[in-house]
């Protein structure tokens, strides 16, 4: 058995606590802020990994709460692009080294706030470019780990209600979450020391995660969320600047 180090445990479940916050205020940002931040303090893949299983547990329970609001043919759709794209993602991680991988992480946390920040919903829907950011999502995931802000950039010009959004998308969340947890487990990237770190991390996420669902109620949301793109941003500079 190997435990992680203090010096480790404790920036990494203040992490979790604090992207837990900001996902049930904002709406997004559980992955784009906590998988670059905790990719400083260890590898890529041990980070994705981790964030992986922890935002398993936040999608299944946002898509047991909409699940009336589903629109079931487009969470279908993008699940099966998603699961698609899922290989390619595992050919990256194989292909390059930590450091590559990295630069990958920053460039992407950057593109991706600046596709939240865009706010398209009044895009027109096509479903061959919707199709391809899914596909885009499931490359991200098995990879990076990022992999809201294509399906975010895919579902805006669908004119969907906020209830049908949040379900569909935490649906597709879901399939993607649990397919690749599975391939992360059976690739041996779930380790007692890396368990460890998930299990400590649980308590701060579920105390974000209740932190958040107070503030989200009593503050300003649209001023949250500025804020909370110009962390993403600078978390994604961070990360970038680290890799090279």
């Amino acid at each position: 058995m190997e435990f992680p180090v203090l010096s480790e445990l404790v920036p990494v479940v203040l992490i979790v606590g604090i992207a837990a916050c900001i996902y049930m205020v904002a709406g997004f940002g559980f992955a784009l802020f906590a998988v670059p931040s905790i990719s400083l303090l260890m590898p890529v893949t041990e980070s994705v990994a981790m964030i992986a299983l922890l935002g398993l547990a936040s999608v299944l329970r946002q898509s047991i709460a909409l699940r009336n609001s589903v629109e079931r043919q487009s969470a279908v759709r993008f699940s099966v692009w998603a699961v698609a794209g899922m290989p390619v993602g595992f050919w990256i991680v194989a292909a390059v080294s930590d450091q590559a991988l990295r630069l990958f992480l920053g460039v992407s946390t950057i593109v991706a706030t600046g596709v939240l920040m865009r706010r398209t919903e009044q895009m027109s829907s096509h479903t061959v470019v919707e199709n391809l950011f899914a596909f885009i999502s499931g490359v991200l995931n098995t990879s990076i780990g990022t992999n809201g802000s294509p399906l975010v950039f895919a579902l805006q010009g669908r004119g969907l209600t906020p209830d049908r959004f949040r379900g569909t998308i935490a649906v597709i969340f879901a399939v993607s979450g649990m397919v690749t947890t599975s391939l992360f487990a059976i690739d041996g990237r779930y380790t007692s020391r890396l368990l460890a770190l998930i299990c400590c991390s649980f308590p701060t996420w579920y105390v974000g995660t209740a932190i958040g669902r107070r503030l989200a109620t009593r503050i300003d949301s649209e001023q949250f969320r500025k804020v909370v793109l110009l962390l993403l941003a600078v978390t994604g500079i961070s990360t970038l600047i680290s890799a090279l």
